[in-house]
């Protein structure tokens, strides 16, 4: 599907400096909408309107939605770790919780008819979950402060829909795709840097799912006019997002380090040690220590399985993959080689 300015005409993106903001501000420019970018920097892509503000500020939030169409609401505060500082816990809430009700209470106070909200995968996560589809039940524990935040926030969104203003919420797996911003491939590139990638962790059986940034624009923007063509059918749903790949979270990464010169390494450490230095390391930054380079959610990630199928988007949005691995991987590989590179110098 070729996209043009019925998208929107007129789109706001929260968060629209970030690592999905900024793509989704070049896809909505590149269908000639008129784009406005809400986030607490300036969006830099040229043509977009760029507010600074925080989401937090529910003035400034319903400023931001005056006379706009559809909302692509993806600012967020992401924090992988589950024990924390109290000011990082509140932190994390208020940002992606009572921020998402600003963004509501605007939409319905300036007649904003349509909202595309970016939620997680990690919502329905809270033990081994394969092949799953949209009637899986919300997790009901967490070891991380981002996913109880996203699944709250993602209630509150499918609540809302209704006859004066249609929301879906989308749920991308691992996110990835060229350039800097990107947590995923950010994480891994600065463990090459620092030559600490060597060893897996777990058996290498549990297999993960991840979204190229491509295809989560895509299916963004096909919320989006799914939501203007058929509201009754889509409004008030979640639709997961994923390449459609069912990998090993340490696996997936093999081409990326061998095609940059790393050798992949033999070890493996077992999931259940490496869930134990997690959790002490956890403890240390609640402690005042440094930011925990291994986590317990990212352990879990790593050796219980989670997957999901795109059924439900296929059929409702339209939605198929363009990009997954092996392709993505070789079309972005000098721009990592570049990071890597950037990293190494420190700057």
């Amino acid at each position: 599907m070729n996209f043009d300015a019925t998208v929107g005409p007129r789109c706001l993106v929260t968060g629209g400096a970030g690592y999905l903001g900024e793509h989704l501000c070049k896809a909505l420019v590149g269908a000639g909408c008129h784009v406005r970018s809400l986030d607490r920097v300036p969006s830099e892509h040229p043509g977009v309107e760029a507010l600074v503000a925080d989401i937090r500020d529910a003035n400034a939030v319903r400023s931001a939605c005056a006379d706009i169409d559809v909302v692509f609401h993806a600012a967020a505060m992401m924090s992988f770790v589950g024990i924390a500082p109290r000011a990082e816990r509140e932190a994390i809430w208020s940002v992606n919780v009572d921020g998402t009700r600003n963004v509501i209470d605007a939409c319905r106070a300036e007649g904003v008819g349509r909202l595309v909200y970016t939620s997680s995968a990690n919502v329905v996560i809270d033990a081994e979950i394969l092949e799953a589809d949209e009637s899986a039940p919300y997790a009901a524990t967490f070891v991380d402060l981002y996913g109880p935040s996203k699944a709250e926030a993602e209630r509150q969104v499918l609540a809302a829909n209704g006859d004066d203003l249609g929301t879906v919420a989308l749920r991308p797996g691992g996110l990835w795709g060229p350039g800097r911003g990107g947590f995923m491939i950010a994480a891994f590139l600065e463990q090459l840097a620092q030559d600490r990638f060597v060893a897996s962790i777990g058996d290498g059986t549990a297999v993960v799912d991840n979204t190229h940034i491509h295809n989560l624009v895509r299916a963004e923007l096909l919320a989006a006019v799914a939501l203007l063509e058929r509201p009754k059918q889509v409004g008030g749903r979640p639709f997961f997002i994923t390449d459609e790949e069912r990998i090993n979270g340490i696996e997936w990464f093999r081409p990326i380090a061998e095609g940059l010169g790393y050798d992949f390494p033999t070890r493996s450490l077992p999931g259940s040690l490496a869930y134990g230095i997690a959790w002490l390391s956890e403890v240390a930054y609640w402690m005042g220590g440094p930011v925990p380079t291994l986590t317990r959610i990212g352990v879990l990630k790593l050796t219980r399985g989670s997957s999901f199928v795109n059924h439900q988007a296929r059929a409702e949005l339209g939605y198929e993959p363009v990009l997954r691995r092996d392709e993505g991987v070789a079309l972005h590989l000098d721009d990592y080689r570049a990071l890597l590179e950037q990293l190494k110098a420190g700057s």
